[in-house]
């Protein structure tokens, strides 16, 4: 006698079709919110120095390197016996120590300073943020400079420093406009160049000096804390010698706190207020639709997360395009433009450019 389904027993199957692989479908939906609780905690071993002792020697027990890092044991071990889940230490409820993979998130601190340190209560404010143009999500801004100048090293860093090598002398002074905690600056004047760093944020600035002492270069760099158009708008005309002036991500925060005309008023000063004056711009070229970034691994990992981020808070990304127009707007003229080698970031989407006054 053949069965005939019936709608009842069609959705029992279905049913039990969609239980057989529930916990898959799962297991895959909610990978995200792992990466949200690891990431959170990675930053955290690293920021606190957990990572650091775990790096540098292995000792039994959990008592001493939580007296030494001020958190309490039972926490402590709790927090390693995460981290040895996601295979980033071993032994957490013996001699704890790093592995290979928790080395490797080291070598990438900077990221995490940036995005979590930085930028990890921002989210938290997308409720607000989002219903209104107006309001901009907050960050912790030393964080974030700590984390963009330790990226730099890799990127932007090097790319300043060709710009320097083209110049037709050596710069009197680097003027660091938007210096965060001052590594950049300090990186690029290890040469003998003098240097001035300005930064809006007062524990950025403290971080520099601190920084400038630690690698006997106080004398050689000093640090003002204003915004990059409050400084440029009272700086005065040098008596002798040519300054390169440096903007590395911080013309976005212009554009977006202070409008398209204070930002070319920013570069135009920086241009016209000594002859022979430089200025080195690095910043983002603004490509969120292109395939090319949607498709591309660090595309997806950093940039992707970086747009949007700075669709909340208070900067606003550009086209390469735009840039250009600015720069000719305030009387710049191009003398050399490049982005980042392939084996660093092979996406092309930083840009500097090295302009002149025309």
């Amino acid at each position: 006698m053949t069965r005939v389904a019936t709608a009842d027993s069609d959705y029992e199957s279905g049913e039990a079709m969609q239980q057989s692989d529930f916990e898959q479908r799962l297991i895959s939906a909610i990978q995200p919110i792992r990466g949200f609780f690891l990431a959170q905690c990675v930053e955290f071993a690293m920021t606190s120095g957990l990572l650091d002792r775990l790096s540098e020697s292995a000792e039994a027990g959990v008592d001493q390197p939580a007296k030494d890092l001020d958190l309490h044991p039972e926490r402590l071990t709790g927090l390693l016996r995460y981290l040895e889940g996601e295979g980033i230490v071993t032994d957490s409820e013996g001699t704890p120590a790093i592995t290979a993979k928790g080395r490797e998130y080291l070598a990438f601190r900077p990221w995490y300073e940036l995005l979590i340190g930085g930028y990890g209560a921002t989210l938290r404010e997308l409720p607000e943020v989002m219903a209104d143009r107006g309001r901009f999500a907050s960050r912790n801004g030393t964080m974030a400079g700590l984390g963009s100048c330790g990226m730099s090293r890799h990127d932007a860093v090097p790319l300043v420093k060709r710009m320097i090598a083209c110049l037709p002398e050596a710069p009197s002074a680097l003027v660091d406009l938007g210096c965060g905690d001052g590594t950049f600056l300090l990186d690029l004047c290890e040469g003998g160049s003098p240097g001035i760093g300005v930064d809006p944020t007062p524990g950025s600035i403290e971080i520099a000096r601190r920084a400038a002492a630690e690698r006997g270069m106080s004398e050689q760099v000093g640090f003002v804390n204003a915004t990059a158009e409050d400084y440029m708008a009272r700086v005065e005309a040098e008596e002798a010698g040519t300054p390169c002036s440096v903007t590395a991500f911080s013309l976005q925060e212009v554009l977006e706190q202070q409008g398209r005309d204070a930002t070319v008023e920013v570069v135009r000063t920086a241009l016209n207020h000594t002859p022979g004056a430089h200025l080195a711009i690095v910043e983002v070229d603004h490509r969120p639709l292109d395939p090319a970034v949607t498709r591309h691994g660090l595309g997806n990992a950093y940039y992707d997360p970086y747009y949007f981020l700075r669709q909340t808070t208070e900067q606003r990304l550009e086209t390469r395009a735009f840039w250009e127009q600015l720069i000719e707007e305030a009387g710049g003229h191009i003398v050399e433009s490049v982005t980042t080698t392939p084996e660093v970031d092979s996406t092309g989407l930083e840009l500097e450019f090295l302009v002149c006054g025309q």
